[in-house]
């Protein structure tokens, strides 16, 4: 197995290990648990290719400032890329009903839990009706924070404006879960960013109805102030071969004190 590993080290001296991971490449590593432990355990589900040498909380529920949730079945049509259906589809590893978030000295934490597991591979779709045979391919979730409290910056999206940074956890079914941060939208559009950092995945993943990630503070400092209480707001989607958008769940916008 090849890998590229950079050290980086901060003012806090953390050694942040970073492996830069080939398509091809598969690594193996913690993907279950109840979310209150981490890496105790190798089940065979992919892991993130960025793991920081801190220890994670042994109690990590206690560091949740968030915790928010919301009924199943709540899909909604997709801004674009939708199926034509009479009704959204009802996805359930993509259907979000609790987010949870927190943060220490260090890292900001966030748990996303799904109505339904995480598919470890393309997921068939029988023929049902309006809804072809497809296969579902990927998902991604994203928590985007309105930094400035300025609407007229930033990028926008679903349930918020002036998106400065997201946070997001993406999975392309059978390869290694991809977690990361992008921030810096000048132009307004949120695929066009000045920055992006790495996250870890702990816990959770594939396989999972849960996902559990951190991002390191101090590579997003200027885009999620200390002491600042911040607009966030985000979306959980699916992909099939047929469709970009083939399930496609917003959840309410709300707010989270940065301590």
């Amino acid at each position: 197995m090849n890998k590229l590993i950079g050290i980086k080290v901060p003012g806090s001296f953390l050694i942040k290990l970073r492996c830069l991971l080939l398509l091809s490449i598969l690594l193996y590593g913690c993907g279950g648990g109840d979310g209150n432990n981490n890496n105790d355990s190798n089940n065979g589900a992919p892991i993130n290719s960025v793991v920081f040498s801190e220890p994670w909380p042994e109690n990590i529920s206690s560091v949740y400032s968030v915790n928010y949730t919301e009924a199943a079945h709540d899909h909604q049509v997709a801004p674009g890329g939708a199926p034509d259906y009479e009704n959204p589809v009802d996805y359930p590893p993509v259907d979000l009903i609790a987010l949870s978030m927190g943060t220490d000295e260090l890292f900001l934490y966030i748990r996303f839990d799904f109505a339904g597991d995480i598919p470890t591979e393309k997921d068939p779709i029988p023929s049902d009706g309006e809804i072809e045979a497809q296969q579902v391919l990927s998902q991604s979730i994203s928590i985007n924070f309105n930094s400035d409290g300025d609407l007229s910056t930033g990028a926008g999206g679903e349930g918020i404006d002036g998106i400065d940074i997201f946070f997001a956890f993406s999975y392309q079914y059978g390869t290694p879960p991809y977690v990361y941060a992008n921030y810096g939208f000048p132009d307004g559009d949120i695929h066009n960013h000045l920055g992006q950092a790495d996250g870890e995945m702990g816990d959770g993943g594939p396989g999972y109805s849960f996902v559990i990630l951190r991002f390191l503070l101090s590579d997003v400092a200027d885009y999620l102030p200390q002491d600042q209480t911040l607009d966030y707001g985000g979306w959980s989607e699916a992909e099939s071969d047929l469709y970009h958008h083939f399930s496609f769940d917003p959840f309410e916008p709300g707010q989270m004190h940065i301590e």
